[in-house]
């Protein structure tokens, strides 16, 4: 099997092009993910347990309504309002009088541009356009759905399947020794298994969460060392004579 370094300018052209397309995508869902399930503290072991098992002190509307202000765009002097208006109307009871007159204006002013029911199908976020949506995400947070687990696990297992027998194919053809090559090459597939796994243990029990902490952390980081890696080899190590 030819090496990195003695294949052909189109073929290190192609495999150049998958590293960086996928792995600029990689890095992009890394992001996404400090985004989305840190917010504004980061990616902390909180809030990652919080995203999986909830925060089951209060409903999912209180949790995610402080960034859901901040997606909004809603000013300063008027979160505290809004924030109030919803736990007073939770705390009485969330009866649909009260949600009519107080909590359904500053929902359609400020909410229904991201949950709309069209916007709901592009974003996948829960509607809140009646009474009975709303109620249903005022009920106690208890993080990421089973549905929406077998969901993200069904995109998540494809697709980074794909990527890392990709990228581990074509770090097999490194000059590295089997005893690096090796771990690198199976490693993200183990962590994206422990990770998957974790996601429903952590929903169950928030101690699993050093599982997806682990998992993520092993995966798509050294998913992106092998094309690094393969990366560095293609193009700054000489290639070995052909034998005569």
């Amino acid at each position: 099997m030819r090496q990195l370094p003695e294949l052909s300018l189109a073929e290190k052209l192609v495999h150049t092009g998958f590293i960086f397309l996928v792995g600029l995508g990689l890095l992009v869902a890394e992001a996404y993910v400090y985004v989305t399930v840190g917010g504004n503290n980061g990616l902390t072991v909180h809030a990652v347990a919080e995203h999986y098992y909830g925060n089951r002190s209060s409903s999912t509307l209180q949790t995610v309504l402080p960034r859901m202000m901040g997606y909004a765009g809603m000013s300063a002097a008027d979160k505290p309002k809004m924030v109030a208006a919803v736990n007073h109307w939770i705390a009485s009871g969330e009866t649909e009088a009260d949600y009519n007159q107080t909590i359904k204006p500053l929902i359609a002013g400020n909410c229904l541009k991201c949950h709309s029911v069209a916007m709901t199908k592009v974003l996948h976020n829960p509607p809140l356009v009646t009474y009975g949506d709303v109620k249903t995400v005022a009920k106690v947070d208890t993080g990421m759905s089973l549905s929406t687990m077998l969901l993200n696990g069904m995109i998540h297992l494809t697709m980074l399947g794909v990527i890392f027998w990709v990228a581990g194919w074509i770090f097999s053809k490194s000059r590295f020794p089997n005893s690096i090559k090796y771990p690198l090459i199976i490693i993200p597939f183990i962590a994206m298994l422990v990770d998957f796994s974790g996601w429903f243990l952590t929903h169950q029990n928030p101690a699993f969460v050093w599982l997806v902490l682990i998992g993520g952390a092993l995966s798509c980081p050294i998913a992106l060392l092998e094309m690094l890696l393969s990366l560095i080899q293609m193009w700054f190590v000489k290639p070995r004579l052909q034998a005569a």
